[in-house]
């Protein structure tokens, strides 16, 4: 049945090419004649291939959550003098300035195995005069109860945006943790004026930890909300306070701290038009238009949430935002939004009591409601903004439609944090339609702070395309104090996270950069600073003889995800073994000559695969476990091995979905004789299978496939395994088909691909491999089986490199195992 249904694809493809070679004859005059030399009357496409396109390209890059943490790693340092012997804990130097603060004293660490005593002014004390005692809002280094930023994961982070020569740059919020003054002095000085000193647009959002203190995160939804106090800009006056009791004056829930801080970032564009605020809360919510890019700041806690009617930041934002895209979204080649909280969360709920958040997840996702079912409301709920909106939609039907067919229909990028992971996916409104949507990505981690893949995807909204968590192995899964009061030990991170997205006109293109954190926390402690100018950590160690020595620990970059295409470009959703087979065409009115494409075969045989916690109640039920968090992790749960297993909460492997797109370019190259095509996605795909701490397994899905016969078979292409995809490796095997214009001789045309790097056509084709006939699906991996499958004019060896000429439609066909830009060029000899 498969085979049948293939074959009539195939036909009703190729027909629809041929069918259209009258109009392509039209619009390929001034390029397709009889002589290769005429093709040097070039095309002028709406999106101009640039031979070497960093000369065109411009960066913005995400700083994700920088979200501090208590300092419960400390060295002890003793010091003796009059017969006196002091012991203090010290804590760390976030200014690198060889002094860290102890507690009310200041030590000398440059040689921290040696540290000494010294003054306000960094002085040694001498042996006849006492330390001198210093005042906590006066010490140099670690901010108030040793809060403090993780430099040494953010620094890395920041030289990497400066080396990259980033534009601008969005803060996802979280920059602090119990939003203190210390820590957003500390932020200002680490993360903000080094990258304006640098030149570059820092545009902040808040986070849920500017919000309320991070101890006090769930109170913030169950304290009940005080209506007649509207001294906070949010209006969830709730009894917290960072610094001073509710009934003060200075009492404004962290806003005035924040005006004081990133707000300041946005002064200058405010003033002078640049960026453009929501009324009365213009350093909250706001857009700014930045290289023909439209940047809309969101900020989720600017309205009351806690409601009988569930009004909230959508209520709020829908007509503003509605106004923002109708005036602007025409204008510019891209729309990025950004905000704190995914729209689709990966490491959520934190509630603590999950059967009545499975509950509630489950009527929203299949509409039937429970009868026993007790309605949760948003009160202890973290269900990323798609609930929220969800919520919303009660007290304003259809809002949630609205909402997501207006980003769907300007094709905005949504960018947040708050997950400390990376991810990306497609939100769309219909899940019947999964390719009609738009992108998020969750934009990675710079905190100590890290968590396990915990509920996947919203099925309903999303479809997965990339997920990386940063958990360290060997730690409690989601033990940390968000989830109690008893275990106060933070999941430490294994990797730093975070996004560069490169714009060259209509394209965009998102980078997830990481690196591997080769030190612990309490190395921090001893002097461990990050050097700039040497690229690399410094850490400190005391050899055999007692001496402190230094240690220089490079840092080394990955590119992990990577996503490319143009705005207008052909996207669809391809599952796991489903064909790639698509159609597309270059737009109308916009320069091209007209060249037809079609990808005819291939499977997406190669695709990641994540492993998460699923959400089974009744499994949990009937092995009598307690699922309150509060109570069960800080008493008697020691043993396990995971909160997995502590729980007995199943886990499910979750096949994450490829984003096939085809965008248009033109060049003014003599060699290539049609428009081009640019094929992203398939190479996104490594074939590595991750458990719940993101970590690749040695055995992955995609290492085997069911043939036509429903065998399991090997899989034949080449899959990538060690999880960095490079230009060297290859995926699965895709067979394209390019239109050329009419009148010039097939036989003197070959597929190139573009060499980036180099700025020229290179043919990739195998002239060994080519054959005499049309395409057939039984060349392909997923149909080819027994005697027949390679045509008796090439090697057997040839498998899925065939390639050749299809003169019914006037196109050349051949298989690529790449992304890349591709289009007919004509040969020259020694490329053949």
């Amino acid at each position: 049945m498969k085979v049948l249904n293939k074959t009539a694809l195939i036909i009703a493809i190729t027909s629809a090419i041929s069918a259209c070679n009258s109009e392509t004859e039209k619009t390929t005059s001034d390029k397709s004649t009889d002589s290769v030399s005429d093709s040097m009357t070039m095309t002028q496409g709406a999106n101009k291939l640039s031979e070497n396109n960093a000369n065109n390209v411009w960066r913005f890059a995400v700083i994700p959550d920088t979200q501090g943490r208590d300092d419960d790693y400390k060295q002890t340092i003793t010091h003796s003098y009059d017969d006196i012997t002091l012991s203090v804990d010290i804590g760390y130097d976030v200014n690198n300035d060889d002094i860290f603060d102890g507690e009310g004293w200041k030590i000398d660490v440059s040689d921290p195995y040696n540290a000494v005593f010294v003054n306000e002014n960094g002085e040694p004390l001498v042996d006849d005069e006492p330390p001198v005692e210093i005042a906590s809002n006066e010490r140099f280094d670690t901010p108030y109860d040793f809060k403090h930023l993780p430099a040494l994961l953010v620094d890395p982070i920041v030289s990497k945006i400066k080396a990259e020569g980033v534009s601008v740059v969005l803060a996802v919020g979280d920059m602090t943790d119990v939003r203190t003054e210390n820590e957003y002095v500390e932020w200002m000085n680490k993360v903000a004026n080094p990258l304006t000193e640098a030149g570059m647009t820092v545009l902040p959002v808040r986070g849920n930890h500017e919000i309320v203190d991070g101890y006090d995160w769930l109170s913030w939804f169950t304290t009940e909300v005080d209506t007649t106090d509207n001294r906070s800009v949010n209006n969830m006056d709730n009894g917290i306070d960072a610094y001073t009791d509710a009934d003060t004056e200075e009492y404004d829930q962290g806003y005035n701290l924040y005006q004081k801080y990133p707000g300041t970032l946005l002064t200058s564009g405010l003033e002078s038009g640049e960026i453009v605020g929501y009324e009365e809360i213009e350093d909250l919510m706001y857009y700014t238009v930045q290289n023909n890019t439209l940047f809309i700041a969101v900020d989720f806690y600017a309205s009351d949430l806690v409601s009988v009617s569930y009004e909230g930041t959508w209520l709020l934002i829908y007509d503003w935002l509605k106004n923002v895209l109708e005036t602007k979204g025409a204008t510019v080649d891209h729309i990025v939004m950004f905000g704190h909280e995914a729209l689709s969360t990966k490491k959520r709920p934190s509630v603590y009591n999950y059967d009545e958040y499975f509950d509630y997840i489950s009527s929203l996702s299949t509409g039937e409601e429970n009868e026993d079912q007790t309605e949760p409301g948003i009160l202890g709920l973290d269900t990323g903004q798609l609930g929220y909106l969800q919520l919303q939609d009660e007290s304003s039907p259809g809002l949630m439609d609205n909402v997501l067919n207006l980003l769907s229909e300007y094709k905005v990028n949504y960018i947040a944090g708050h997950d400390h992971q990376y991810s990306r996916s497609l939100i769309h409104p219909d899940n019947s339609n999964p390719s009609v949507g738009f992108t998020q990505i969750v934009a990675g981690n710079a905190s100590w702070k890290a968590y396990n893949n915990r509920y996947g995807i919203n099925d309903k909204y999303e479809t997965g395309l990339a997920q990386d968590n940063f958990a360290q192995v060997g730690d409690y899964e989601g033990t940390n104090s968000q989830y109690t009061k008893d275990l106060t030990k933070y999941e430490k991170s294994n990797k730093i996270s975070f996004v560069i997205v490169e714009v060259n006109g209509r394209q965009i293109t998102f980078k997830n950069y990481y690196a591997p954190v080769n030190f612990s926390e309490a190395d921090m402690n001893m002097g461990t600073y990050w050097d700039e100018n040497q690229n690399a950590w410094v850490q400190y160690d005391i050899d055999s003889t007692g001496t402190t020595v230094e240690s220089i620990i490079p840092i080394e970059w990955f590119l992990g995800d990577s996503a490319s295409y143009t705005n207008d470009a052909l996207q669809r959703v391809v599952s796991p073994y489903e064909s790639y087979w698509t159609t597309t065409k270059t737009p109308d009115e916009e320069g091209y000559i007209g060249t037809e494409a079609a990808i005819l075969d291939g499977f997406n045989l190669t695709y990641n695969s994540v492993e998460v916690l699923t959400t089974d109640t009744q499994d949990k039920k009937q092995v009598g476990v307690d699922v309150n968090y509060q109570d069960d992790l800080g008493t008697g749960k020691g043993e396990y091995t995971s909160f997995a297993d502590a729980y007995n909460i199943p886990r499910q492997e979750q096949a994450m979905n490829e984003l096939l797109s085809l965008s248009w370019f033109t060049d003014d190259d003599i060699r290539s004789v049609s428009d081009i095509l640019y094929i992203n996605g398939n190479l996104n795909q490594d074939g590595s299978y991750k458990n719940t701490n993101g970590f690749v397994q040695t055995t992955s899905p995609s290492e085997i496939y069911f043939d036509k016969d429903a065998v399991e078979t090997d899989n034949p292409t080449n899959v990538i395994r060690d999880g960095i995809v490079t230009d060297e490796d290859e995926a699965d095997a895709m067979t394209i088909a390019i239109t050329a214009p009419k009148n010039v001789e097939l036989s003197t045309l070959t597929i190139g691909r573009y060499n980036e790097e180099l700025g020229i056509w290179e043919a990739f084709l195998d002239e060994d491999c080519f054959t005499a006939t049309s395409y057939s699906d039984d060349f392909s991996v997923m149909f080819q089986s027994g005697s027949g499958s390679t045509p008796s004019d090439v090697s057997g060896s040839c498998g899925t490199y065939l390639w050749g000429y299809n003169y019914n439609n006037n196109s050349v066909w051949g298989f690529t195992h790449k992304d890349g830009l591709f289009a007919l060029i004509t040969k020259i000899d020694n490329d053949e």
